[in-house]
């Protein structure tokens, strides 16, 4: 059935993981320097100053991209996934594991890279899409959790059959 809570659970992480291509992740600011102003979102780095080139080719972003993207897909069509509850646990468990590898590589991979190319620290308190892969992972999970409760569920009330 569609109207379970693990089907909100998994809309909400559907919608925060779309959100996150609305929302930047990191804003990196260079007053003293005036070398600009770039802002880092999921589909690359973006010079905010006019006439200033990206330092970064937009391709290097496309990996990211495409795994944000993909996990938002995982999560809608697990949603149409209900009659089928171990599939549904194997596919937000996938899900889970890549929103861990989606965040491991922005922090330990884009972050860094984009910090040595322009030698600025990045600031978060603006940047608002940098906690929406958290929000979505804690709703897989919710949404894991729920599914299994319906298993268990389901597989009691056979046995008293």
């Amino acid at each position: 059935m569609v109207q379970r809570i693990q089907t909100i659970y998994l809309a909400l992480a559907a919608i925060a993981l779309a959100l996150l291509f609305a929302f930047p992740l990191a804003q990196f600011y260079a007053p003293i320097d005036g070398i600009g102003t770039y802002v880092f979102s999921i589909t690359g780095l973006k010079n905010m100053v006019p006439g200033g080139g990206d330092p970064i080719k937009p391709f290097l972003f496309l990996p990211m991209t495409i795994v944000a993207a993909g996990i938002c897909i995982l999560a809608v069509y697990t949603i149409f996934q209900y009659k089928k509850r171990t599939l549904q646990i194997k596919l937000t468990s996938i899900g889970m594991l890549v929103i861990i590898v989606l965040v491991m590589g922005i922090f330990f991979l884009y972050i860094p890279m984009i910090e040595k190319k322009i030698s600025i620290i990045p600031d978060y308190r603006k940047a608002f899409g940098i906690y929406l892969p958290l929000v979505a992972l804690v709703f897989m999970v919710l949404a894991n959790r729920a599914i299994k409760r319906d298993d268990r569920l389901v597989r009691s009330s056979d046995r008293l059959r």
